[in-house]
């Protein structure tokens, strides 16, 4: 499969795959690592904000007219591994509004998706609660989640280095 959405696709995959042939993926494992990539997103102009009203079951969200990511505190538990997820699944949605679009082309996001669900069964069965149109985004947020937080960072510079301010 990855043969056939070329080498650029391979940047996505390599760590992706290996994370996730680990089972667990690495979470950021202190409050200082979570600080420390709020403050890069909030180097392109996107506002975090914690919430403690959100609706039962929402941990987080991104809102694109208003550039906000916002975390569910009534939602969340106080663990940074916990809200790491959230927080680099959310980031993931920023990615997209940098980039313009989705991160991955749709055979590599199958790839990644057919590789999750070999591990975990369950892993994209959430995507129910969305629109069809935003199964390929919510997808991609889910794979990045799983992702180490350095390659989340990573990814996070490469997609938004337009919209970094120094």
């Amino acid at each position: 499969m990855l043969q056939t959405v070329g080498r650029s696709a391979w940047w996505v995959m390599a760590p992706l795959l290996w994370a996730m042939s680990w089972g667990q993926p690495l979470r950021a494992s202190s409050w200082d690592e979570i600080g420390s990539y709020l403050r890069l997103i909030q180097k392109t102009g996107v506002e975090a904000l914690v919430a403690n009203d959100c609706p039962e079951g929402l941990l987080g969200a991104f809102h694109e007219g208003r550039q906000a990511l916002l975390m569910c505190g009534n939602n969340l538990p106080d663990d940074p591994a916990y809200i790491w997820v959230v927080l680099a699944h959310e980031s993931a949605h920023v990615m997209q509004f940098c980039k313009g679009g989705p991160l991955m082309p749709s055979a590599v996001l199958g790839a990644g998706m057919d590789q999750t669900r070999r591990t975990d069964p369950q892993a994209f069965h959430e995507l129910k609660q969305y629109h069809s149109s935003q199964h390929h985004v919510e997808a991609e947020a889910r794979l990045v989640q799983a992702l180490p937080p350095d390659q989340v960072r990573h990814l996070f510079k490469k997609h938004c280095a337009e919209r970094l301010k120094p």
